[in-house]
């Protein structure tokens, strides 16, 4: 029978277990251009049960993609490699309800949350939660958005993480020390005795030496984890960063090429544009002269406001060759109802128009022009001799 410090020894074992009852955590998080994906995760090593929640939000001013169609969460296979994939739970605009796809988690009381708009497609977002046993947990994610572009083709962005936890044999290492605990304390209850009581209390302060030096690890790799993982997302944003970059030069440097030196003197470059102007005056062809602009990588010049105007005015003034100039703004289709030919949008309001213009003179003025002699906007008739102006978006 036991003695009163035999007692007490046995009485402190269950506040030193307690210690045993380590929960693990971790979150990831992941990023393209233009999806957010986050993951966050708990973990009971010893229980192994876990709680998890998945957000895939779309960010539209990133990409070129104006309509989501769907948005699918896909998890890699429990403990397998990056490539291997389930698909897990989708929300697209014809159902407008998120659904669970994967059979495994039928049973976990998954919570899925979505929304899908084509109107605003910022506010796309799924989300899954669950609080359940789990057979193992998922080291990769990945969330696709399939879609349409600005000119309706279908297209696809997606970005995936890795959720950074212990090991499973950190796992069940942790198991096996609360097994090892457990055991130890069921031969002290069959073993008590007074003279045991001096051995008893070297083999808890022992145990708890060991569990202070393994919380001691496990804080130092917690802590190491989100250090290498900023670490490594900053790379891939430097990384992100340089490939925009390039590929922008590159463009620009095709568009530069793409220009019929030949036909067109060359303007210098204003907001990422540059400015193209026929060197031989003919009679004017709308069509005809913007499908010489298209050949060139742009169409005929569209004046957004007065500063651009002045800047395409200057442009010419310098080339000269001609006291016209066409854009591509005309009243063709209705009289009076001034609007550009690429483009379609209406000419704004400037405020560079000669004194009295326009004014369709004879009923035969419908193409907009820069007359050099009057310093200012025309309309003229469409078939007069002149030359015309293109512009060129060098990034679009």
């Amino acid at each position: 029978m036991c003695d009163r410090r035999c007692a007490s020894a046995q009485n402190s074992l269950p506040m030193f277990l307690i210690l045993l009852v380590l929960i693990s955590a971790s979150s990831a998080k992941g990023a393209s251009s233009a999806i957010n994906l986050d993951v966050s995760y708990t973990s009971d090593p010893v229980t192994q049960s876990g709680s998890q929640i998945i957000k895939c939000s779309f960010n539209g001013g990133l990409t070129d993609m104006e309509t989501v169609a769907s948005l699918t969460v896909f998890g890699s296979k429990p403990y397998g490699n990056q490539g291997e994939f389930d698909e897990l739970a989708e929300i697209d605009v014809w159902s407008q309800v998120p659904k669970l796809i994967t059979k495994e988690l039928e049973d976990a009381h998954v919570v899925i949350r979505g929304k899908t708009d084509p109107k605003h497609p910022n506010q796309t977002y799924l989300v899954m939660s669950w609080n359940s046993p789990t057979p193992g947990y998922r080291q990769f994610y990945k969330c696709v958005a399939n879609g349409l572009d600005s000119q309706r083709r279908p297209t696809s962005i997606s970005t995936s993480v890795k959720v950074e936890l212990p090991s499973k044999a950190c796992f069940e290492s942790m198991s096996s020390l609360a097994s090892q605990l457990l055991d130890m304390s069921g031969k002290l209850n069959n073993t008590c005795k007074a003279d045991a009581t001096a051995s008893i209390s070297l083999q808890v302060k022992d145990l708890h030496s060991k569990i202070k030096a393994l919380d001691a690890k496990l804080e130092q790799t917690a802590a190491a984890i989100p250090k290498q993982f900023n670490t490594l997302q900053d790379n891939i944003t430097a990384l992100e960063v340089k490939l925009e970059t390039f590929q922008r030069n590159q463009n620009r440097h095709f568009k530069m090429m793409a220009i019929d030196k030949e036909s067109f003197d060359l303007s210098d470059m204003s907001k990422s544009r540059v400015y193209i102007a026929s060197k031989v005056k003919a009679a004017f062809n709308i069509k005809a002269a913007n499908q010489a602009c298209i050949s060139s990588g742009g169409y005929l010049v569209e004046l957004d406001d007065d500063e651009e105007y002045q800047f395409v005015y200057d442009f010419v003034t310098r080339i000269k060759g001609s006291n016209s100039f066409f854009t591509g703004g005309n009243d063709i289709e209705k009289e009076g109802h001034l609007e550009y030919y690429h483009s379609k949008k209406a000419v704004p309001s400037l405020q560079q128009w000669s004194r009295g213009q326009p004014d369709n003179y004879n009923g035969k003025e419908d193409c907009m022009e820069i007359r050099l002699n009057y310093k200012a906007l025309n309309d003229a008739p469409c078939t007069m001799a002149g030359k015309f102006v293109c512009e060129v978006d060098l990034y679009g």
